[in-house]
């Protein structure tokens, strides 16, 4: 099996195990607690860390010359960490904190494995082919979420949660198989790139001096930057929104699933257009796309009074958040030395997650207050407006498409 092979099947299995333990959690906090602040809350407090703790995984990561042992060892530690939420689950222990604490522990050691896969890509391939290895990496992970997701709404009518989460230990004991398969090149790293040398230089903890120095160098980012942030901002309590639409129209939370494998299809539609259409449309008018369909999506969210709107802004949805997310990866594989692209790329999406306790905190107390439509319609509104001030005043230049 070729490398490119293995790299999109170890993604996928990645991807299709972690997905029914991450829907699953939610359903899980949903049925037990039936306020959406819970849900809010665990999401806080799995940002928390995997934001601060960002900047020295990258940099511990870009310390290892081989990217095969990280992996297998943080794949290892994930399966343990969701052996125990599944032992948790399985003996009835009830407790919010325990849960949290997991969760977390689990989500920060299985986020070490997307920018090793990142730095491997580029050790192993062509500039030429980050943008069709990107958009296959996105078209894998999202299937796998696709899939996932209607087992998991189907599985969860005859089986308890503990099989789900057990099933994600197999998944990671396949992905050690794969990754053991993996032919990497034992070389030195490049250094070749128009970048700064900004990782090392600076404290592993700085987030805010790595990405500083990154976006001094490549000022016409900067829009790009600020524009994900915001959307970071609308997105982050996207457990939410899926929770809360699921019982206001299904009269169910066990719906979850179902709603965000539609989710889940028009992201893989979106990846697999993207790679179609990456030669012919810049990287800048993807995501001047991403901008003004985003808002727009939620939005008809919002006004979706029948299942099939609600399912066809959630495919809408999912179909234009990829042009800003696989634009966002090649813009940092383009630009920073395969020695320092874990530290910068770890900062430059850690520092942006900082602006997700405004949504996971603010925004589900005002669901609770007004109702999750309202909110939905006055948010993508406002959302709608600012992309269409940014794009006027022609803050995306072609220097984005080098």
């Amino acid at each position: 099996m070729s490398n490119k092979n293995i790299i999109l099947l170890s993604q996928f299995i990645n991807n299709f195990g972690s997905a029914f333990s991450r829907i699953a959690l939610v359903i899980l906090i949903t049925t037990w607690y039936k306020n959406p602040i819970y849900v809010g809350i665990y999401s806080f407090f799995l940002f928390l860390p995997r934001t601060f703790l960002s900047t020295p995984i990258g940099y511990l990561i870009d310390s290892r010359q081989d990217q095969k042992k990280v992996i297998l060892w943080s794949s290892f530690l994930a399966a343990l960490t969701i052996l125990g939420v599944a032992m948790m689950v399985f003996v009835k222990i009830h407790s919010f904190v325990l849960l949290v604490v997991l969760a977390t522990v689990y989500a920060v050691v299985s986020d070490v494995y997307d920018p090793c896969i990142i730095k491997i890509t580029v050790l192993l391939f062509d500039k030429s082919e980050y943008v069709s290895i990107n958009s296959s990496i996105s078209s894998a992970m999202t299937a796998a979420n696709l899939f996932s997701g209607i087992i998991v709404t189907y599985g969860m009518t005859f089986l308890s949660f503990t099989p789900l989460f057990m099933f994600d230990v197999m998944s990671y004991l396949i992905v050690i198989v794969l990754i053991l398969c993996l032919k990497v090149p034992k070389k030195p790293l490049s250094t070749e790139t128009s970048a700064p040398a900004a990782a090392h230089s600076n404290p592993i903890w700085n987030s805010f001096k790595v990405v500083k120095t990154f976006l001094t160098t490549f000022p016409y980012i900067i829009p790009v930057y600020l524009s994900a942030i915001l959307f970071n901002i609308l997105l982050a309590p996207m457990n939410v929104y899926l929770t809360q639409i699921s019982d206001y129209i299904f009269n169910n939370p066990k719906s979850t699933g179902l709603l965000e494998s539609f989710f889940s299809l028009g992201f893989l539609v979106g990846s697999l257009t993207y790679k179609i259409i990456c030669n012919k449309v810049n990287v800048n008018r993807m995501i001047q796309l991403a901008l003004l369909l985003v808002p727009t999506a939620v939005s008809i969210l919002g006004l979706a009074h029948t299942l099939l709107l609600a399912l066809s802004a959630l495919v809408l949805l999912g179909i234009v958040i990829p042009f800003l997310n696989i634009s966002s990866k090649t813009i940092l594989q383009n630009r920073v030395p395969q020695s320092e692209l874990g530290t910068v790329f770890n900062s430059y999406f850690a520092l942006m997650n900082l602006s997700q306790p405004i949504g996971l905190l603010g925004i589900p107390v005002l669901i609770s207050a007004f109702g999750i439509q309202p909110i939905l319609v006055i948010t993508g509104t406002i959302y709608l407006l600012a992309a269409m001030t940014l794009i006027g005043l022609n803050k995306f230049p072609v220097e984005l498409n080098q």
